[in-house]
């Protein structure tokens, strides 16, 4: 079992779309966060430069990444400044607190 973790930080209006069409590519869960931040083009002329943007953890696997990369960037597109970035990590290992073992997310 190939596992991935695929976080992206995107603006506040896209985890509640995002989360009705999770079921459809067959991804059951997902985590966020509230998160500021700047990137490549931040307001330079602010007191404070970062802006509040929403991250994205889900554990998936492989077979599952390029359905859900595709999912976010559609949802999160909208070809503006601050629309966001996805990354896929690996994931070594992946346990289940309750039952104490390695399992499948």
């Amino acid at each position: 079992m190939d596992l991935k973790c695929v976080v992206a930080v995107v603006r506040p209006d896209v985890p509640e779309v995002l989360e009705r069409r999770l079921g459809a590519i067959h991804v059951h869960g997902m985590t966020v966060t509230r998160v500021r931040g700047f990137g490549a083009h931040p307001n330079v002329f602010a007191d404070d430069w970062t802006t509040e943007h929403i991250k994205i953890e889900v554990f998936t696997e492989a077979d599952n990444v390029d359905a859900l990369v595709t999912t976010i960037m559609d949802i999160a597109h909208v070809g503006a400044v601050g629309d966001g970035v996805v990354a896929v990590l690996p994931v070594e290992k992946f346990f289940r607190v309750r039952s104490k073992s390695e399992a499948q997310p």
